[in-house]
């Protein structure tokens, strides 16, 4: 059972680190190979972008997860720390239903690009798996959304704050 929970507790950092690592690999080869050897690599720019594609979405994912979505703070503020709950409800909400109608309309587009059978010019990658990072991405973030929903039905803290405490752009009223 720990290892469940550790899988899920750093399911997407894991995924972004070893995306961000093969990055940093690509670019620096690039590099090197632009500088010391004369002759760049065709393709290494071509699949940075990609890479840089999936830990955009990836990244969506692991900040719902952790409350760090970015989010107008104005109504909250206002209203004080008693709303605080019941704004992040709302915004999980929301940001839920945004994540399903994406995911809802990104599958098909990524359907019929994989039946059209594109490739990318440099590497010749299949480019529905580019396209696939948006339903994948946003559906992880989906699944993050109703996690964090039930896990504040249940009693746990509103992401982002820390335990017993309001987030720290919340103040009491004096």
């Amino acid at each position: 059972m720990t290892l469940l929970r550790a899988i899920e507790a750093h399911f997407e950092r894991a995924i972004l680190a070893i995306i961000l690592f093969a990055l940093v690999a690509i670019l620096a080869a690039q590099v090197g190979f632009r500088y010391l050897v004369g002759s760049p690599l065709v393709w290494s720019e071509e699949l940075a972008r990609y890479l840089l594609v999936w830990c955009t979405f990836i990244g969506v994912s692991l900040a719902v997860r952790e409350g760090r979505n970015i989010s107008v703070d104005l109504l909250p503020v206002m209203c004080g720390a008693r709303w605080l709950r019941a704004f992040a409800v709302l915004a999980l909400v929301g940001s839920a239903v945004f994540f399903a109608l994406m995911v809802w309309y990104s599958v098909p587009l990524t359907q019929r690009i994989a039946k059209i059978g594109q490739a990318s010019p440099g590497l010749g990658l299949q480019m529905w798996l580019v396209y696939a990072a948006v339903p994948v991405g946003l559906g992880m973030a989906f699944l993050r959304a109703l996690q964090a929903l039930w896990l504040m039905s249940r009693g746990a803290p509103v992401p982002g704050t820390t335990p017993g405490a309001p987030a720290t752009v919340i103040q009491e009223d004096v």
